[in-house]
């Protein structure tokens, strides 16, 4: 379901797709005759999302926030569809993305204070498909995730057309963030999540330090005037709730 919408500068168009447990960025760039996405969901996202993109210019590239299964898994579905394609990650999600590194799994902490909270603002359950992909695609990828027309990215490098691409590690040593400066919107994936319509620092982290870190670059960054959510509506963004 599309939640929001915003036009932006140079014939674009962000759509926020709200999925069953995170969010999926769609952006029409109709100077470049091409849709791009931001994060693919998971597996039970697939089937509307993809009657949505249908009717849009071509589906040229996916790029992930980050390696986690709620938002990297729905690839296997659409590369079926999708044939010219590529979806691409952060180079520091590479020993993740071929098993040579497991993820390690959530604390209970992390599911009290993180998970449980943001399933809730959707009402997720786990379908038993997710649940069997999050075992293939999650923690680790026991049948390697598809390596055919993934690419791999590294620091700053432009991959979304007018957005900045902007190394947001803590949550996941991959973590980014992605920000169009004339709209002022920062899509974060779940480096920062809206909880209850509240801006909330993810505690869920490989690094507390990185993450403390990423705050602060985000702290003093000029322009941001939206969060564009890995988890929960789009809201303006707040330095104070931080």
């Amino acid at each position: 379901m599309i939640t929001k919408s915003q036009k932006l500068t140079h014939d674009r168009v962000i759509h926020q797709y709200r999925g069953k447990t995170s969010n999926i960025y769609i952006i029409e760039d109709k100077r470049q005759n091409a849709t791009f996405l931001i994060d693919c969901g998971m597996p039970s996202d697939s089937k509307a999302l993809i009657d949505i993109l249908h009717p849009l210019q071509p589906l040229k590239r996916i790029v992930c926030t980050h390696f986690h299964v709620d938002h990297v898994s729905g690839w296997i579905n659409l590369r079926s569809v999708f044939k010219d394609c590529q979806i691409r990650m952060h180079e520091k999600a590479k020993p993740f993305v071929t098993g040579k590194k497991r993820i390690p799994y959530p604390s209970l902490a992390d599911y009290i204070a993180i998970l449980l909270p943001c399933m809730k603002e959707y009402g997720y359950v786990p379908y038993f498909r997710d649940l069997y992909q999050g075992g293939l695609y999650g923690t680790p990828f026991k049948k390697g995730f598809p390596l055919d027309r993934l690419i791999f990215f590294s620091g700053k490098e432009e991959v979304l057309p007018g957005f900045l691409t902007i190394p947001t590690p803590g949550h996941r040593p991959d973590s980014v963030s992605f920000f169009e400066q004339d709209s002022g919107i920062l899509v974060t994936g779940d480096f920062i999540v809206v909880i209850k319509d509240k801006l909330v620092n993810n505690t869920f982290v490989a690094s507390r330090k990185d993450q403390k870190d990423s705050i602060i670059k985000i702290k003093n960054m000029q322009g941001i005037k939206h969060i564009y959510p890995g988890h929960g509506y789009c809201r303006l963004f707040d330095i104070n709730e931080l």
